[in-house]
């Protein structure tokens, strides 16, 4: 949680002071041991990360958040570039891919002679991107080892429901990255009661009397883009939270288009070929 707490020292950033954001004494200081031709990126992009997320004040722990963030993103180019761990070959590669854009060049040609001087603490940084390759897909958006301990406890038969509203909710707020937080989040407050208890999460009985009470209401009608068979439909139907119910019309929708075809309808067939696919 991102909560304000009292400042010793008044720090003058324009472009914070503009967005009626504030830096924490302690997250201004680490800033300021990051190499000088970044500083002024981590600040404007932590002003900007605060304004997304509703917070008025750039703490150290999301200074940390948003740094991890970053070089999970940096993993997964280095990732898209071929190339399995950080080396120096990948720099040249990432100069050779991004030659159409000379700042961006210059900007890893400063990366590469910061790594240089830094001899006693380069093998540092290089583990810890080590450890950010080892969870980074190259596609998709990645998730951070703790948020991927989290989801262990999961059931298979709803992690890929599970997966797609955590990721949805990232991209939501604005992030790059599924962290442990939005794994709370989403489990707290968006996933019905019997969902959560499914995943050996704890709910109390009125959790699950006002999710039947929900259920027993005259049913949402979800929105059909794809022109479904009466049987397929009453299948689809007898889901019985809406939530649910809705994810899953969706991505059977998303499935038989890809696979079959823009404007093939929805079989009973198709159906049971795709329900499992969310």
């Amino acid at each position: 949680m991102n909560e304000k707490t009292p400042s010793t020292e008044i720090i003058d950033h324009p472009y914070a002071r503009e967005n009626n954001v504030e830096w924490h004494p302690e997250a201004w200081e680490r800033v300021k041991h990051a190499p000088e031709f970044v500083r002024p990126g981590i600040r404007k992009l932590m002003v900007q990360r605060c304004v997304k997320r509703g917070y008025k004040i750039v703490t150290s722990d999301f200074l940390t958040e948003i740094r991890n963030e970053s070089m999970m993103l940096v993993s997964k180019r280095v990732k898209g570039f071929g190339f399995e761990e950080l080396t120096m070959d990948s720099f040249e590669v990432a100069k050779e891919k991004m030659r159409q854009s000379p700042r961006k060049v210059e900007v890893i040609e400063e990366i590469e002679d910061f790594l240089s001087m830094r001899t006693e603490k380069k093998d540092d940084i290089v583990e810890k991107f080590k450890s950010y390759m080892e969870v980074t897909p190259s596609s998709g958006m990645p998730w951070n080892k703790e948020a991927l301990e989290k989801m262990e406890k999961v059931p298979p038969f709803v992690l890929g429901m599970a997966k797609q509203t955590i990721e949805a909710r990232a991209r939501e707020r604005g992030d790059k990255m599924v962290t442990a937080g939005i794994i709370e989040e989403v489990f707290t407050n968006i996933m019905p009661a019997s969902a959560k208890q499914a995943m050996g999460i704890e709910v109390t009985e009125d959790e699950l009397k006002e999710e039947q009470t929900q259920t027993d209401a005259p049913q949402d009608i979800p929105e059909f883009e794809l022109k479904w068979h009466d049987d397929a439909l009453q299948k689809v139907m007898r889901i019985p939270i809406s939530f649910i119910r809705n994810m899953a019309v969706k991505r059977i929708e998303q499935e038989v288009r890809k696979n079959e075809g823009p404007d093939k309808e929805v079989t009973m067939e198709l159906f049971e070929r795709y329900r499992f696919s969310f």
